[in-house]
């Protein structure tokens, strides 16, 4: 008996039970209580903080993260009024000339998210979320929301995970227990620290001054360029974001830990008056404070039943936009994985892929920002001449810029888990291609497919792998020109670019393996869930 469970005992005290509890009430934590609700679980979540945080911390979702809300039905509500494409990209010097300038593409026709990625207004995306986890959807799941509550201690061992918080309310010390607990909880993790984990630094550590601003100025800021700029000057960048709703982001790298404590108010004034010509009267400062940029993961995201998720797993600079993007990627992977535990498919092994899928692909994303980085402010005569003529060559042709920065930007594929490993598109993310349903109605295929495994083939297929797939995964089977009309023709080129009759698709829209067999993807996969406790039907091995 643990110190914890002691403790119960000694309150009399009858915990509250869930399925999963969740500790941070931020996007990741929010989005993870959506999904594990639509899946019919009962979730608590928790956050010290009762209110939304004011200003947008993290501002960019990539594509992925738009078909993940998209799945959620938050996609479209969110770009009503509070998201906006990521079609402008420009690097300039600390004379303000510009260095390289990049327009992206707005490819929606054929992806159905813009190829870049959207800036959206992190408070009112949150106040989606919650909204939505409020509401009962008739799946037999729900999430109590635990805000304003300190979460004390939590423990994973055992046959429950458990938590206790403290009510803001009476003061009182309350108990919690679930199947599993997930620490969304940030930075300063306190999930994080219950693992003891090591950390592993990943090369990047530098004061930076953050400052969330609001433009009451109508005309001015509707004349202001989109998008973003980042200005290249040694150990002295800045970068200038321009969001939504009147809200601009600047943050302006520091010499010291010490010099970013000294900024001032006035200092602020003085360095927005560089870079934004409005008058100051116009501006209010709704973030100004030190902040410091660091890249790094623990060494491990599980103890027991207790896992980490978001910030609390990964730290990045914030160069490539993807800090909030791999925390969505991090509960997707998860809750599938929770779901065919919870379902009895499999055991909780296979909950050990999280980490084995999530590490080495978040670890390329923080070491590519990492990178970018250090190119905006080194002072190192030759990288600067690299750079520099890079921008040259950017300059002279925008399509070869923008080749640049998404070959920067991509993300890598899994190379260990659940995964076939018998194609090299195994592990790979697949593309959201707009299609047809049969009658003729334009569809994105991920919403033809919705949250489950799919079998896309060039060819009716069948056999009893396939029907497994079916029957006991509740899987899918979609054939090219049946069942999916290829009006773009985009599918079909997937295929055939990557020598693919077959792909068979896990339910966070990455290839478990793909091929000219597709019954043959099927048993590969059936064989992986036996060595994570699937039962394996009579006669086959």
């Amino acid at each position: 008996m643990n110190d914890m469970d002691s403790a119960l005992l000694m309150n009399g005290e009858t915990p509250q039970k869930y399925d999963v509890l969740i500790v941070g009430c931020g996007p990741s934590g929010a989005i993870l209580a959506n999904l594990l609700k639509d899946k019919g679980y009962k979730v608590a979540i928790f956050d010290r903080d009762k209110e939304i945080f004011h200003a947008p911390r993290a501002m960019m979702l990539d594509v992925e993260s738009c078909r993940i809300l998209n799945g959620m039905g938050m996609f479209h509500r969110i770009m009503e009024k509070d998201g906006v494409p990521f079609l402008r990209h420009r690097f300039v010097s600390k004379n303000k000339k510009t260095l390289m300038s990049i327009r992206m593409p707005n490819n929606q026709v054929d992806l159905g998210y813009p190829e870049s990625g959207v800036y959206w207004h992190q408070p009112a995306g949150e106040a989606m979320l919650r909204e939505s986890f409020s509401k009962g959807d008739g799946q037999g799941g729900s999430v109590d929301a635990f805000l304003g509550y300190e979460v004390l201690s939590v423990d994973g061992e055992g046959s429950e995970a458990k938590l206790i918080a403290k009510n803001p309310e009476s003061g009182e010390e309350q108990s919690f227990v679930g199947q599993y607990l997930v620490g969304a909880d940030g930075g300063a993790s306190t999930c994080r620290k219950y693992l003891n984990a090591k950390r592993v630094d990943l090369n990047y550590s530098r004061d930076w001054i953050v400052m969330d601003l609001i433009i009451h100025d109508s005309q001015w800021w509707n004349a202001f360029r989109e998008g973003s700029a980042f200005t290249c000057e040694p150990n002295a960048a800045v970068v200038v974001v321009k969001g939504l709703h009147g809200h601009i982001r600047m943050d302006f790298e520091q010499p010291s830990a010490q010099a970013a404590e000294a900024f001032t108010e006035e200092d602020a004034y003085q360095l927005i008056a560089e870079y934004l010509d409005v008058d100051r009267e116009k501006i209010e400062i709704i973030r100004r404070q030190p902040y410091k940029f660091y890249a790094g993961m623990p060494d491990r995201w599980r103890r027991g039943r207790v896992f980490l998720a978001g910030d609390a797993a990964h730290q990045t600079s914030p160069f490539k936009g993807q800090g909030l993007n791999m925390g969505i990627r991090d509960t997707v992977n998860l809750s599938f994985k929770l779901d065919m535990v919870f379902k009895g498919l499999v055991n909780d092994s296979i909950l050990d892929t999280y980490q084995e899928e999530r590490w080495d692909n978040c670890a390329h994303l923080i070491e590519e920002a990492t990178k970018g980085g250090l190119m905006l402010s080194t002072a190192n005569w030759w990288e600067i001449l690299v750079r520099d003529f890079t921008f040259m060559l950017g300059r002279m042709s925008n399509r070869l810029a923008y080749e640049m920065t998404k070959k920067t930007s991509s993300i890598a594929p899994y190379k260990n888990g659940l995964l076939g490993k018998q194609h090299s598109l195994s592990g790979a993310r697949f593309f959201p291609p707009q299609v047809q349903s049969p009658d003729g109605r334009g569809a994105l295929l991920d919403e033809i497919i919705g949250d489950r495994f799919a079998l896309i083939t060039r060819e009716p297929v069948s056999g009893e792998a396939v029907d497994w797939l079916h029957s006991e995964l509740g899987g899918t089977s979609l054939t090219i020109g049946k069942d999916v009309i290829d009006a773009s023709g985009k599918l079909t080129e997937y295929f055939v670019d990557n020598n693919a009759e077959a792909i068979l698709l896990r339910p966070d829209y990455y290839i478990f393996d793909a091929g000219s067999d597709a019954n043959a993807a099927c048993c590969a996969l059936r064989t992986q869930l036996t060595d994570y406790g699937l039962a394996s039907p009579s006669g086959v091995g």
